[in-house]
């Protein structure tokens, strides 16, 4: 997918502008919740590795959530804008959701079903964190 097209999805525009991270701070909290919901329903139709390989995918949400504060408190003793910090910590969430997937699939039975699982879950870590690290960067006009 081109970068223009992601730039353009990231920076939905309305009245004010491009859109800031509150929107995607909602939208982070939805997809913990359904993906919440999602290792529920797998844990209770009795498929335990399935429910325990999505856990991984709860990793790049939640650092988003987390990293308003947490850059917030690196500001200070690192030589980056608050911006760049919370790019970094999405992009590290990013990569050891990925890395844990790969720990988590492995005991899923069926070598088809578990590639499968695999490059569908790491598809859906890489376009949300690419969304996240977009609508970052243009919420403080980078891109």
């Amino acid at each position: 997918m081109p970068v223009h097209l992601l730039y353009l999805a990231a920076a939905q525009t309305n009245n004010d502008g491009p859109t800031n991270s509150g929107g995607m701070l909602f939208a982070c909290w939805a997809i913990i919740i359904v993906l919440l919901a999602m290792s529920f329903v797998f844990l209770r139709s009795g498929k335990k590795d399935y429910s325990v390989a999505i856990l991984p995918l709860l990793i790049t949400p939640a650092a988003n959530i987390f990293s308003g504060v947490l850059s917030g408190l690196l500001d200070k003793p690192l030589p980056l804008s608050s911006a760049e910090l919370r790019v970094v910590i999405v992009l590290t969430a990013g990569l050891i959701s990925c890395l844990l997937l790969g720990l988590a699939s492995r005991r899923i039975s069926g070598e088809k079903t578990r590639y499968i699982f695999f490059w569908v879950c790491a598809a859906f870590v890489v376009i949300l964190t690419l969304v996240l690290v977009i609508n970052e960067l243009v919420a403080v006009r980078v891109l």
